[in-house]
């Protein structure tokens, strides 16, 4: 076999959407999954990962998501009933596998991207944000819960509705950094 048919084999994904150094191969692809799964430090969900793959152009999305089925018809990884992932298996070897193979920078990122977006879908379903249109602009109210009691509730009032989307997200993306602030400046300085 010639040395331009055996490159062939190794890149075998498709590479529409990422970045230079991203994942070409399918058995990265697989690898960098259950790396991800076993390594967050929060519950993933196959969307997690695929957006996580997309957003950082580590890797095609839809060889992502054909990834996810192998892994998952063959329980390489599981699902739980609320759509987390997990890793049954001995992961130390693949781990150790993964990190041999791969890219510090691919290997982190992947992680991070996945750790961020799973963080952000908690706290869209913790945390309610209400964006009502007034005479005045739009008013957004924040609730940050614990438990479904709210413990704290922000409202603020923007002129536009661009702004008030963009508090919203701003809050979405991490209400516990905010409610942090707010104490740490009623209490400490």
């Amino acid at each position: 076999m010639s040395e331009n048919q055996d490159r062939n084999l190794i890149f075998d994904a498709y590479t529409y959407g990422i970045e230079p150094g991203g994942l070409r191969s399918k058995g990265d692809i697989n690898a960098i999954i259950c790396y991800a799964v076993a390594k967050s430090k929060v519950k993933l969900t196959k969307k997690n990962i695929c957006d996580a793959m997309a957003e950082g152009g580590i890797a095609n999305y839809f060889e992502v998501t054909e990834a996810f089925s192998r892994l998952l018809r063959d329980k390489i990884i599981t699902e739980d009933e609320n759509g987390y992932l997990s890793a049954p298996i001995k992961s130390e070897k693949l781990i150790e596998m993964v990190e041999k193979d791969l890219p510090l920078t691919i290997r982190e990122k992947s992680v991070k991207i996945a750790m961020k977006l799973a963080e952000k879908e908690i706290f869209i379903k913790e945390n309610k944000v209400d964006l009502v249109k007034t005479e005045n602009g739009y008013d957004i109210t924040m609730h940050i819960t614990d438990k479904g009691v709210d413990f704290m509730v922000l409202k603020l009032n923007a002129p536009t509705e661009e702004q008030a989307i963009l508090i919203k997200d701003k809050f979405v993306e991490n209400p516990v950094k905010i409610y942090n602030n707010l104490i740490d400046s009623l209490f400490f300085e």
